[in-house]
């Protein structure tokens, strides 16, 4: 194993934004000391070692930088990870307990385990299991530093934690645990959902309102992209599949007669439609989507001019009881000129909507 303390202190002092003196006179030692430290001259004496890690809040085998040579502690997480996905519960508590003795101090070992207590203590009401998930989760938020995961970090745990008070019932807690790690409004589903459920119905509607618009614009950017994708693999059938299935779930949010900012979130579908379809040759279809497109653009764009733009901002939307916003996109400054640019100046699909757009002006003369 490899020991690499000495740049332990160094990174870990720099990131408590501590000078050598202030490191220095916290532990009650020379300058020249804690400098040796970091070089690597000299090491600290083995007992200084647990109060070095709690000043810098982590373990101690993350002070000292251990790097093990082999992949068994790896491998036991993988193990906790595979016995939980597949659950076989009580292996996995087996396997769990038998790694935290011997890797106390392993995050992925800490991680998996506090995973598999926490589907063991909501699959089974069991409380002890809780307790242990929320006490290896925040085991987990002291050994942040060795995770190599991006889809975990201190909020992810955080996250978790708040869960499992959910799970015991520790609501008050789960609140302030969930409002407190709500960056870019990540928990606002369920602090809604927990507000609801405790009749503080006025203070849920905004969570739930906030997500809900989240919720939407998410599915959005997710279906363009799984368009994007089918289309690339020759797949247009699903490309417009996809489409025209968000379509649907737009149209159940718009209030009947209104004219809201998911015509336009439409306009772009059928755009999306007519272009995967003329990319086919499916001059047919395209000029169906087209045609479909154009109209609702027309009836946008119209609003705006005779209601200052009030589209752009949200309402008119079911279920939304949040406070104002205002939204823009890159499609175009109005629908029709979005269309333009999507399709008709497309150097690919050009030449079909433009002889399409004649047709329809010739139509209206």
């Amino acid at each position: 194993m490899k020991i690499a303390i000495g740049e332990n202190i160094r990174h870990y002092r720099k990131e408590l934004c501590l000078t050598q003196e202030q490191l220095a006179e916290a532990m009650g030692v020379t300058v020249g000391a804690v400098s040796k430290w970091e070089s690597g001259h000299s090491n600290p004496d083995i007992g200084m070692l647990p109060e070095l890690a709690d000043l810098f809040e982590i373990s101690v085998d993350v002070l000292l930088g251990y790097q093990l040579n082999c992949r068994t502690m790896e491998l036991a997480a993988e193990r906790i990870y595979n016995l939980r996905i597949s659950k076989r519960i009580q292996e996995g508590i087996a396997e769990a307990e038998k790694a935290l003795q011997r890797y106390p101090n392993s995050f992925d070992v800490v991680y998996q385990s506090a995973d598999l207590f926490q589907l063991t203590g909501v699959e089974r009401n069991d409380k002890a299991a809780l307790h242990k998930a929320l006490e290896l989760y925040g085991r987990a938020c002291a050994l942040i530093s060795q995770n190599t995961d991006e889809a975990i970090s201190e909020l992810s745990l955080q996250i978790n934690i708040g869960e499992v008070y959910v799970a015991l019932g520790e609501i008050e807690q789960a609140l302030g645990t969930l409002k407190k790690y709500n960056a870019c409004g990540i928990n606002n589903g369920l602090i809604g959902m927990l507000l609801s459920q405790s009749d503080r119905c006025e203070e849920a509607l905004p969570y739930l309102s906030e997500n809900l618009l989240d919720c939407v614009m998410g599915l959005f950017r997710t279906v363009i992209g799984l368009s994007g994708c089918f289309d690339s693999k020759g797949d247009a059938k699903q490309s417009i599949e996809a489409f025209l299935w968000l379509y649907g779930v737009l149209e159940g949010l718009k209030l009947p007669h209104k004219v809201s900012y998911l015509d336009k979130m439409q306009v772009i579908l059928l755009s999306g439609c007519a272009k995967v379809a003329a990319f086919i040759n499916d001059v047919e279809t395209a000029e169906e989507y087209f045609r479909r497109a154009v109209t609702m653009a027309r009836v946008f764009d119209d609003s705006q001019s005779s209601d200052n733009m009030q589209a752009y901002n949200i309402r008119n939307i079911k279920f939304y009881n949040g406070k104002p916003h205002t939204v823009g996109d890159s499609f175009g400054e109005t629908a029709m000129s979005g269309i333009e640019k999507a399709l008709i100046s497309d150097e690919r699909t050009g030449p079909i909507f433009d002889e399409l757009w004649r047709k329809i002006e010739n139509e209206e003369k």
